[in-house]
């Protein structure tokens, strides 16, 4: 494993963060504050990360204030999640605390001394409502502010031939892997360690697996045609339904609340399966007259988009427990793709019209209860992929020309915003949680990092692989990514100081095919050796007492 220390990065060594200065100190002990602390409150809690900040370092009134109710913890959480919460926020405290003292306590006082004296603060204020918040934010605080990172391997898993993915379950409690072995291996974190609970065994390949949302079921898809659902039930997991189909093109995701489940098997149709009773039944088949290449619910779960090579879009919608098709698009050519937003009122389409090979990404919008065209943005070169960032202010497209569109919604239209250019494709791009800075990465070895500022997109910052990078993806909170590629290496980088630096590279013997963040920074890499591997970041000193590093 490479290491590298702050020196020797290849992007600038940031300065140290800034203490107030002249102008600012002198409004430091002033008692120039003379509204009640409950107003006060109130009006910093509507202030962004970097604003609390501030008033945190220039006044003192101010400071004890935002320390005592945890306001920067509650801004910077505020400002990393876009996700709707489905639990409540006592159910969520004590979800926050079991994860604390089932590896984040241990894991924080092995860090370094800084790690124990972050333990020994969250232990304080377990029954807080905020608790959730502040341990949210007192992680990367913790990174971030240390000297030197590498990382640590804590888990091995290995299959008998290649690993094609690995998945956290939503809740970082599970991990499941993929292989071409025939074989899905389930495990469970337990006391702080992974262990090994059941393998999922197919009779072919296993092409695909997906966690439903509250995370206790799982849904297995295989090159013989098979599905399985999987339940966690009596303290185990049980397979529950299995279905055969006579196509090996299957994949298979749940919606929101895990009650239906689309499976398209391939050939003219996709199959809606329910949950009523604890028992799973086929609902509903939705009837294509050529290959479904796509179903996708919305984040809401009250729409289906089903996607097919004949060039036709079905949209659905949920009405009294029935799937009602509500709209049916037609096309010259054939569509790719279909992804709508995070608050489900906008969904692209990816279309190639025929002849003419046009490629042009497709707008449409909910209104009133209708879906309606709102803008077409076109490339010059087949799009691979469409995402949205969580807060659904931009969406960006991929495509084989190596362009990378950044789209975003003006005056209630969609127009492209800016171009990020690759000189090879590029089939990999992902938002960071904020909104506020996009990852994308190239096959040919190229990872870009733009940050958006006064309403232009920019790049911030590139490295690179010297083999083709196959994934690239944020932390929960934005502040790290990782970059997986085929030169055997994974590469951490993380923004200190205002700017986006390489902390860590991880060295495998072969093609690194995935990698990714789970909760509490463990990071799974999948590689060409057949094996899954769980890492955890160490520091290799004592940290120092620096201030956050506010939010981009």
């Amino acid at each position: 494993m490479q290491v590298m220390s702050l020196a020797e990065r290849p992007f600038p060594t940031p300065p140290a963060p800034n203490a107030p200065g002249p102008e600012s100190a002198r409004f430091a002990n002033r008692g120039t504050v003379v509204l009640p602390d409950e107003m006060v409150i109130r009006i910093l809690r509507y202030l962004g990360t970097t604003d609390i900040s501030v008033c945190r370092s220039v006044n003192r009134y101010w400071q004890t204030l935002i320390d005592t109710h945890h306001l920067l913890a509650r801004s910077f959480y505020r400002d990393c999640h876009h996700t709707q919460q489905i639990n409540s926020p006592a159910a969520q405290r004590n979800l926050a605390v079991e994860r604390y003292h089932s590896h984040i306590r241990g894991w924080l006082t092995d860090f370094s001394n800084k790690g124990r004296e972050t333990a020994e603060q969250l232990d304080n204020i377990l029954g807080d409502m905020h608790f959730p918040k502040v341990l949210f934010f007192s992680i990367p605080k913790l990174l971030l502010n240390s000297n030197e990172l590498t990382y640590q391997n804590i888990a091995t898993i290995e299959h008998s031939s290649v690993v094609s993915d690995a998945i956290f379950s939503p809740d970082g409690k599970y991990l499941v892997t993929v292989s071409t072995d025939n074989a899905a291996k389930l495990l469970e974190l337990e006391g702080g360690q992974w262990r090994e609970k059941v393998t999922l065994r197919h009779s072919a390949s296993v092409t695909g697996a997906s966690f439903s949302l509250e995370g206790n079921h799982l849904v297995t898809a295989s090159g013989d045609g098979i599905a399985k659902i999987w339940q966690f039930e009596d303290d185990q997991w049980q397979e529950k339904v299995t279905i055969q189909y006579s196509t090996s093109a299957i994949n298979a995701s749940f919606n929101p609340d895990g009650k239906y489940l689309v499976i398209v098997p391939g050939v003219g149709s996709a199959k809606i399966w329910w949950l009523e009773g604890g028992q799973w039944e086929e609902k509903f088949t939705i009837q294509h007259s050529d290959w479904v290449t796509n179903a996708q619910f919305s984040p809401d779960g009250k729409h289906l988009v089903t996607v097919s090579v004949d060039g036709t879009v079905k949209i659905w919608q949920l009405d009294d427990g029935q799937w009602e098709e509500k709209l049916t698009i037609e096309h010259t050519g054939w569509v790719t793709n279909g992804r709508f937003s995070p608050d489900g009122k906008h969904l692209v389409l990816l279309t190639v019209t025929s002849g003419d090979l046009i490629h042009s990404a497709e707008l449409w919008e909910l209104v009133d209860g209708k879906w309606q065209e709102n803008a077409t943005i076109g490339h010059s070169g087949t799009m691979n992929d469409v995402h949205f960032s969580l807060d659904g202010k931009h969406f960006v497209t991929t495509s084989c020309d190596g362009a990378v569109k950044i789209c975003g919604l003006v005056g209630g239209k969609w127009q492209e915003k800016a171009i990020i250019q690759h000189s090879d494709t590029v089939k990999n791009v992902h938002f960071s949680p904020d909104g506020k800075h996009l990852v994308t990465a190239s096959r040919n070895g190229t990872v870009k990092i733009c940050g958006l500022e006064g309403g232009k997109w920019q790049v911030k910052a590139t490295t690179w692989h010297s083999g083709s990078v196959v994934n690239a993806s944020f932390s929960c909170d934005g502040k790290f990514l990782v970059t997986a590629s085929r030169d055997g290496t994974a590469k951490i980088c993380g923004f200190v100081g205002g700017k986006w630096q390489e902390i860590v590279t991880i060295e495998h013997s072969k093609a690194v095919i995935n990698a990714d963040f789970g909760p509490d920074y463990q990071l799974v890499t999948a590689c060409r050796d057949n094996t899954v591997k769980i890492w955890v970041l160490k520091n290799k000193e004592n940290d120092d007492n620096s201030e956050l590093v506010t939010s981009p």
